[in-house]
């Protein structure tokens, strides 16, 4: 029965205990038990009408039920209303008030229940009666105690469980403003009409008491279901709602050699849950980089807010010639992580709280800049690359252009006659005059030596004839004819040996 009790006071509160917010973090391992004490679910207001039977039938068993129904009422919180009704032929309000002496709500309790007859429907009708009153809780427990079927007296408005009056009052029942009623029928014998609470009732338990000394157990079980209805009416608010990621930063930055602030900010968007958010990450895609110190688990009460000074920078490591390069990255700062709710274990089944798996938000969108090398260093840059290219290629041409040596001879192809001798010096050689028709160039370059060529010299004569151009290589010590004339390269004399 406390725990009935305490449930009609959560709900009753609901609209008071909103603004109760929880100020410590919950431990991991909390229980239950922890979370409505936290919540301070036994401090929400409730409703709690108790239908007791005083038909003679309860003489044996309504002692027990006196006291039982005395420790439960003692539990209660005094912000909880009462209605105690007993009912026989009829039903008769024993008490009507608040919850808190529990004497004065014993008081008109009859100490020997000597109704002639059991009618349940009274006493039903009289506790919807009571809940459409103005001003009635949130959370309502309706429990009917009694040991026998539904036997009304003459000139009820029940006379059988079905009919027109019970359809009337299952129509009242369903039209409460109460945001949670709850019923608890609890038979004391075989034959009993308690379930009848159900047919009107819609959310109603049916415990199975086998004797007068379990009562007080069911009841208990009852009053866990009621502070179980306190809690879901707080967490109400709360469920769908997690964490929310906000930042500040500018829309531009330019991270040329320096560092951007920007502020990370997670705030909790619940009333009453403590939240979690472990993993936490922050991004920014397309090369820039947050740094900052991030912790890997966040705990946040309800509505708290914690910032994180972070730093955007774009580390870019330049070429070993520190060519001028801007580079441009637009995207949005992004918060990655795991939002749990330490309670969502002690709570579960019966509440879930539906919380986002991550932080909710919008990112904001950025654009930055980042800016390495000079022009300056650039232009040096590609005139050393060119010089240098300069330089290769004429190594090149000079390796392949190799030194001239010895002499060209010209002869006539008709007589064999010596008609021009050319000394061979330098790169190129000019020939023409003498006995030749033409002239022309000579170039040396070099050649793999081989068999025909032992010197790996060969040369390129142009020459140009009357009416033409021709173009032929001599190899070194070799002979050849172009242009209508015989060309002849005849090596230098070998050094004599010094001493003969």
């Amino acid at each position: 029965m406390k725990q009935l009790i305490r449930c009609a006071a959560a709900l009753g509160a609901a609209v008071l205990a909103l603004a109760v917010p929880l100020s410590a973090p919950a431990m991991a391992d909390d229980s239950r038990e922890d979370v409505f004490r936290r919540l301070q679910v036994d401090q929400v207001p409730a409703d709690y009408v108790i239908l007791v039977d005083t038909s003679g039938s309860m003489d044996d068993l309504f002692g027990g039920v006196r006291s039982t129904l005395g420790t439960f009422l003692t539990g209660l919180s005094p912000t909880d209303h009462v209605a105690l009704f007993t009912f026989d032929a009829g039903a008769v309000p024993r008490y009507i008030g608040p919850a808190g002496d529990t004497a004065r709500m014993m008081a008109d309790l009859p100490v020997v229940p000597d109704g002639s007859s059991t009618d349940i429907g009274r006493a039903i009708e009289q506790a919807v009666s009571e809940l459409e009153r103005p001003g009635a809780a949130a959370v309502a427990s309706v429990v009917l105690i009694s040991d026998g079927g539904h036997y009304p007296g003459a000139g009820t408005d029940y006379p059988k469980t079905t009919g027109p009056a019970w359809d009337a009052l299952k129509a009242r029942a369903a039209k409460l403003k109460t945001t949670s009623v709850r019923g608890y029928a609890l038979p004391l014998s075989g034959e009993s009409g308690a379930p009848l609470l159900g047919s009107v009732i819609k959310n109603t338990t049916v415990l199975d008491p086998k004797a007068v000394a379990q009562l007080g157990e069911y009841l208990d079980r009852s009053k866990e279901g009621a502070r179980l209805e306190k809690a879901r009416l707080m967490l109400a608010p709360d469920q769908g709602k997690g964490v929310t990621a906000a930042w500040e930063a500018p829309a531009t930055a330019d991270l040329s050699g320096r560092d951007v602030p920007v502020t990370l900010t997670l705030t909790s968007d619940t009333t009453h849950t403590p939240v979690t958010v472990t993993g936490l990450k922050a991004t920014m895609d397309g090369g820039p980089q947050l740094t900052g110190d991030i912790p890997q688990q966040v705990d946040l009460a309800p509505g708290e807010s914690r910032s994180f000074p972070l730093t955007l920078e774009w580390d870019r490591d330049p070429w070993p010639v520190p060519f001028h390069d801007e580079r441009t990255s637009s995207g949005p700062l992004t918060v990655s992580g795991q939002v749990t709710v330490p309670w969502a274990a002690a709570l579960a089944p019966d509440i879930d709280l539906r919380t986002p798996a991550g932080p909710a938000g919008n990112p904001p969108g950025l654009t930055v800049s980042s800016t390495v090398g000079t022009w300056t260093a650039q232009a040096v840059a590609g005139a050393v690359a060119l010089v240098l290219a300069l330089l290769i290629a004429l190594i090149i041409y000079l390796r392949k252009r190799a030194p001239q040596s010895g002499t060209l001879v010209a002869v006539s192809p008709m007589t064999g006659q010596e008609v021009a001798r050319f000394p061979l010096r330098g790169r190129v050689t000019r020939i023409g005059g003498q006995g030749l028709t033409g002239e022309g160039t000579v170039v040396a370059r070099r050649v793999p030596r081989q068999a025909t060529n032992t010197d790996g010299v060969e040369y390129e004569i142009t020459f140009r004839g009357l009416d033409r151009t021709d173009t032929t290589t001599l190899p070194s010590r070799g002979s050849v004819l172009v242009g209508g004339v015989a060309f002849e390269h005849q090596p230098p004399p070998e050094p004599i040996p010094v001493g003969r």
